[in-house]
C-alpha cells in the first residue's frame, strides 16, 4: 500500500487529530470525532444557572420593596384628619378618586341649597330643625366614610393621585372652590348675621343669630312691615336690622309715639314700649317727615332703645342688605352698660327660638 493512497484513519489521525485509538469503522470514527469535537458543558450550565436563579432572585426582591413602597396601607387617623379639614379628602386619600369629585360636587351645591331652604318661608320649624341637623351631620358622615374605607382597603398598588403633594394642592383647590360658592351664596341666597344688642326685642333678642335672604327681589320689593338689614350710614358703616315703616313718597310724623303715616295713625303689634323714655332725646316726638323715593323709613321694634330713622333719617336702597327671616341660633346676652356692647353676659342656648320665623 503506498502512503499517498493511504486514508488518515489507517494511521490513527482525522483531520481533528490524534484519537485515543486506531478507528475500525466509520461509526466509532464519528462518535471519537464527537467527543473530541463537542466540550462538556454541564459545569457551565450549572453556573451560569445558578446565576440566572440569583439574578431572578434580586430582581424579584427589587419588585417586591418597589411594590411595597407603593402600597402603603391607608391610616384611618389620617383619614379622618383630611376629612375634617377637607371634607371628601380622606376619600381621594383612600384611593376612591371617583368618590371623591361626587362628594365634592355634592359639598358645593349642598351650600347654596340649603341656605335656600333656610330662609324659604314655606318650610315649617321642625323641617329648618331637622335641615339643620343634616347639614350638622353630613360632615361627620363624610369622616366616617373615609375612616371605613381606610380599615377595609386591603394593601394595593397606590393610584397617581395617592401622592403626598396631591393632598395640598387639592385641599387649596377645594377651599377655593368654597369660597367661591360662598361668596356667591352671601350675594344671592342668603346671609347670616348675629345680632348683639336689644333694638328690634322682643321680635329679636340680643343674642339671636339670623338668617337673611337675598332672595325677596332686591331692595325695590321692600314692603312695609319687613325687618330688613342695612348699612346705618352707607357702605361699610355698621349694619343695623330694623322694621321699616314707611316706604318711598311716604310721609311720616311720630306725637306721644304714635305713628301717622300720611296722616293717619297706625298701630304697630310688634311696638314694644318697655323701659323708661331716654331724658338726652325725645323720641316719643318727631315732626313731618318726607321719604325721598330712593329711601325707606325703619323703626326698631323696642321704641325707647333703638336708633332707627329718628335719629338715622330715611335709609337709602342702597345700603339695603337683605331681609330677617329666620333666628337660627340663639343664646341671650345681657348688656351691662349700654355703651359698651362688649361687655355682656351670655346666657345658655335658648332651644325655643330656634328655627323661629321673623314676621
Amino acid at each position: 500500500m503506498c502512503l499517498a493512497d493511504a486514508t488518515p484513519w489507517e494511521f490513527g489521525y482525522t483531520n481533528d487529530g490524534p484519537v485515543t485509538k486506531t478507528a475500525t469503522t466509520l461509526a466509532e470514527i464519528e462518535e471519537q470525532t464527537k467527543q473530541r469535537v463537542e466540550p462538556d458543558y454541564s459545569k457551565q450550565t450549572i453556573a451560569n444557572g445558578s446565576m440566572s436563579i440569583r439574578t431572578r432572585s434580586t430582581k424579584s426582591l427589587l419588585h417586591q420593596n418597589m411594590s411595597e413602597q407603593q402600597s402603603t396601607p391607608r391610616r384611618p387617623w389620617v383619614a379622618a384628619l383630611l376629612s375634617l379639614l377637607g371634607g371628601p379628602l380622606g376619600q381621594l386619600y383612600c384611593g376612591r378618586g371617583v368618590r371623591f369629585f361626587v362628594l365634592a360636587f355634592i359639598t358645593l351645591l349642598l351650600f347654596p341649597l340649603l341656605s335656600a331652604l333656610a330662609v324659604s318661608p314655606s318650610d315649617g320649624r321642625v323641617a329648618f330643625v331637622v335641615l339643620m341637623i343634616a347639614a350638622v351631620c353630613y360632615p361627620i358622615l363624610l369622616i366616617v366614610d373615609a375612616v371605613r374605607i381606610a380599615r377595609s382597603t386591603v394593601t394595593t398598588q397606590l393610584k397617581w393621585f395617592q401622592r403626598w403633594w396631591i393632598y395640598p394642592l387639592v385641599f387649596v383647590v377645594y377651599l377655593t372652590a368654597i369660597e367661591g360658592v360662598s361668596r356667591f351664596t352671601r350675594t344671592y341666597v342668603a346671609e347670616s348675621f348675629v345680632v348683639p344688642s336689644r333694638p328690634m326685642s322682643p321680635t329679636i333678642m340680643a343674642g339671636d343669630r339670623i338668617f337673611v335672604t337675598k332672595m325677596a327681589g332686591g331692595s325695590d320689593a321692600i314692603d312695609y312691615g319687613d325687618v330688613v338689614v342695612f348699612h346705618s350710614r352707607g357702605p361699610g358703616s355698621p349694619l343695623y336690622v330694623m322694621r321699616v315703616i314707611a316706604l318711598g313718597g311716604d310721609t311720616i310724623e311720630i306725637v306721644d309715639e304714635k305713628v301717622i303715616l300720611n296722616g293717619v295713625a297706625i298701630s304697630d303689634p310688634n311696638a314694644n314700649f318697655e323701659g323708661e323714655l331716654p331724658e338726652f332725646e325725645d323720641l316719643a316726638n318727631m315732626a313731618t317727615t318726607s321719604v325721598p323715593r330712593d329711601c325707606f323709613f325703619v323703626l326698631g321694634d323696642s321704641r325707647r332703645r333703638s336708633m332707627d330713622s329718628r335719629f338715622l333719617g330715611p335709609i337709602s336702597k342702597t345700603d339695603y342688605r337683605g331681609t330677617a327671616v329666620r333666628v337660627f341660633w340663639s343664646r341671650p346676652r345681657t348688656i351691662k352698660d349700654p355703651r359698651n356692647l362688649d361687655d355682656v353676659n351670655v346666657g345658655p342656648v335658648a332651644w325655643e327660638r330656634i328655627g323661629m320665623m321673623i314676621r
